[in-house]
């Protein structure tokens, strides 16, 4: 059988590349934690805690180059998705953006163009908030919801990359 069209790789593209250290799985884990205690630690900065921007911001550029892809990838993700990040500490009217943080995931994680729909959970999400949450105490309703469903999508993304037909040729597409 070919490798690709094996459910792994099928649903994971990124698993047959060749690492030049560390395993798949390993980097995989350590990658997703550094980016999410990474964002985590961004949001719940404030002009009393900077030091957990600082903080924050290293672990998630640790966080997206540890990740098992292709090098131009990791760095077209990592760019926008701090900035993101960043820009969430305004509040709920920036919510939105979360959408970026997991388009960054997508291209990461090659997933076809149809998990690409996917992107529409973090953007209903942060329309919502910036409707429902207006003040600076519920930012972490904002950012629990919006996260969640960053998570929720790339986890749905997953499942639709596992159902589709096997890719033939490049795993570069």
């Amino acid at each position: 059988m070919h490798s690709l069209t094996r459910p792994s790789t099928r649903a994971e593209p990124t698993r047959a590349l060749p690492l030049r250290w560390g395993s798949y799985n390993a980097r995989l884990v350590a990658g997703a934690s550094a980016i999410l205690l990474g964002v985590a630690s961004v949001l719940f900065t404030s002009t009393y805690s900077l030091p957990f921007l600082a903080v924050g911001s290293l672990l998630q550029m640790a966080g997206w180059i540890v990740l098992p892809a292709r090098g131009w990838r990791r760095l077209l993700a990592l760019v926008p998705a701090l900035f993101v990040s960043w820009l969430m500490l305004a509040g709920s009217d920036f919510a939105v953006f979360t959408t970026v943080i997991l388009a960054g995931w997508l291209l990461v994680m090659q997933r076809p163009p149809l998990a690409w729909i996917t992107l529409a959970l973090p953007l209903a999400a942060g329309l919502a908030c910036s409707v429902w949450f207006a003040s600076y105490e519920q930012n972490w309703a904002v950012f629990a919801l919006s996260g969640v469903a960053v998570l929720v999508g790339a986890r749905l993304a997953r499942r639709i990359s596992r159902v589709l037909p096997a890719r033939s040729g490049s795993l570069e597409a």
